[in-house]
């Protein structure tokens, strides 16, 4: 594992790619998928930098988990746009640089248990929790009227408090 490498570091090497810059035209959450891929990886850094993991692989496929274009579905819009982004999003991110195995499933499978591809580290894990949350914050931030958003705030806590929970179980998996 690669020591000492700065977020800013990783960032960048992600962001000379002409195509991923595209993502900053496409919409997500309120806001562009440019911006929301960051707001991921950033957190992302930071958590399996402080749980001790491959924080270069999970912040690289955090960069990479959406990198996918609107045109790209055709048709398929809605729940299913969320089933089959990960590949489209692992096509898009093997053909803009070169991923190892913990990259590529932590990609494919962060929209589990939406898609069936299962996390099979810990980085993984970290994406797949990480992602749902900043998703939860960027609805209730950008999505939500802040008029009816007091409402919201109590389902947001209890969806945010059992993803951590369920973060912590599997980050802690196999432990004695």
């Amino acid at each position: 594992m690669t020591r000492n490498r700065s977020y800013k570091s990783l960032e960048k090497e992600i962001m000379s790619n002409k195509k991923y810059m595209l993502l900053n035209k496409e919409s997500h959450h309120g806001l562009t998928r440019l911006e929301h891929s960051l707001r991921v990886s950033r957190n992302v850094y930071k958590v399996a930098k402080k749980l001790n993991l491959d924080y270069v692989s999970a912040t690289r496929a955090a960069l990479l988990h959406d990198f996918f274009f609107n045109e790209e579905f055709e048709s398929n819009h809605g729940l299913i746009q969320g089933v089959v982004h990960p590949d489209i999003a692992l096509a898009n991110a093997c053909g803009s640089f070169k991923l190892n195995e913990i990259e590529k499933n932590a990609i494919e499978s962060h929209m589990f248990p939406l898609s069936v591809v299962l996390p099979k580290s810990r980085e993984a894990w970290v994406l797949t929790v990480v992602d749902k949350l900043v998703a939860i914050y960027e609805y209730g931030l950008y999505k939500f009227n802040p008029a009816n958003l007091k409402g919201y705030l109590k389902y947001v806590s209890y969806t945010a408090s059992f993803l951590f929970i369920l973060l912590i179980n599997f980050i802690t998996m196999g432990e004695k």
